[in-house]
């Protein structure tokens, strides 16, 4: 079957999606950065206020959030690591690789011919595995480098091992049920985990309440102001959770009930800012407009690349989506007989965490 794969005739920098990756990285480090920042700068001026429960409560959820955040423009600078380095300048190759063996320490190690890399691969080494090959850039003379893997798309830092370690056997994964498959059944440990997607609301409307009605007695102006925001967020983006909830619990239902992956060819449309990545597909009972309400950057960047969706279940009106092999799922809404989406803009809450697909191949 066919994978997303990076283009190894031109500087990996401009393969479009190394690019979207890069993009996607770049997204999450200014949205959650931004709020580190404010959410800090609160807590700062809480901390020299009058002690209270209302503002000792305040300088706690500012101080949580502002610390959660700051992962972001961590991650961020970890992960390009390779595009500082300029390892990204040259062109993918592509390489036959192999896993080599467990070994005694918590990095995994990839042999490519005359090579061996190590680094956190994750769960890139099962691809290997069943392709036999990786993407690499580098490595620079520093021994650093940077891996691909067909279907992900992701990248991992690795630098050049020394060591000589023996190869696992290559294995045969036939495509059967989809929770057959352990990177799928894994993936929908994650929906099974989105179904309890209106807790993302509740828990911080109660944190809210909570710290208002610390701020009462003593007044507490900063406790009143910070856990009325809370409060007030958390309180409108609960009618939206809950019908998240409710798609994540169909999901669900359509994995488990799922016999065998069904691949159909799609089209998807131009992306457009705050619209939901949406598509034509030619479905097992006609054309119909397919709409991803959590859009997953691996099984769009897949579909733009091999124009085919693979759906692992259906149940009423919401379908599953995956890639074989690949730990992904997410899901989307299917309408048959149309051929334009409706004018059915993103909720504002989940634009908050919109990625940016505008660098999809059109």
């Amino acid at each position: 079957m066919q994978y997303l794969e990076p283009r190894t005739d031109l500087p990996a920098k401009d393969d479009w999606s190394t690019g979207l990756i890069l993009q996607d990285l770049r997204w999450g480090a200014k949205a959650l950065g931004g709020i580190a920042l404010v959410a800090a700068g609160g807590a700062v001026t809480c901390w020299f206020l009058p002690s209270s429960p209302g503002n000792t409560g305040a300088l706690v959820v500012l101080a949580v959030v502002a610390l959660l955040c700051a992962l972001g423009p961590l991650m961020y600078r970890s992960e390009t690591k390779a595009e500082r380095r300029g390892l990204l300048e040259r062109p993918w190759r592509r390489v036959p690789a192999w896993v080599a063996e467990d070994q005694q320490d918590a990095t995994d190690r990839l042999l490519l011919d005359g090579l061996v890399l190590k680094g956190w691969f994750e769960d890139l080494p099962d691809m290997v595995l069943h392709r036999q090959e990786v993407f690499v850039c580098g490595p620079d003379a520093g021994g650093r480098a940077v891996v691909r893997v067909a279907g992900f798309a992701k990248m991992a830092n690795a630098k050049v091992d020394a060591g000589e370690y023996p190869a696992r056997e290559p294995e045969e994964r036939p495509l059967g049920r989809p929770l057959d498959d352990p990177a799928t059944a894994k993936a929908c440990g994650g929906l099974r985990w989105g179904v309890r997607s209106w807790l993302w609301s509740a828990v911080p409307a109660g944190l809210g309440g909570l710290v208002v009605a610390l701020s009462l007695f003593p007044l507490a102006p900063a406790g009143l102001v910070v856990g009325g925001l809370v409060l007030v967020a958390g309180l409108l983006g609960v009618p939206t959770a809950v019908e998240i909830s409710r798609w994540y619990r169909d999901a669900v239902r359509a994995v488990e009930n799922s016999a065998q992956w069904t691949p159909v060819p799609i089209t998807l449309f131009p992306w457009q800012p705050n619209q939901h990545v949406a598509g034509l597909a030619e479905m097992p009972g006609g054309l119909a407009l397919v709409q991803f309400v959590i859009p997953d950057l691996h099984v769009v960047a897949n579909i733009a690349d091999t124009g085919v969706m693979w759906i692992a279940g259906t149940h009423g009106d919401v379908i599953a989506v995956g890639v074989p092999r690949v730990p992904v799922l997410t899901f989307a809404a299917v309408q048959p007989d149309r051929d334009v989406p409706e004018e059915d803009p993103i909720p504002w809450i989940q634009r908050l965490r919109q990625p940016d697909f505008s660098g999809l191949p059109r």
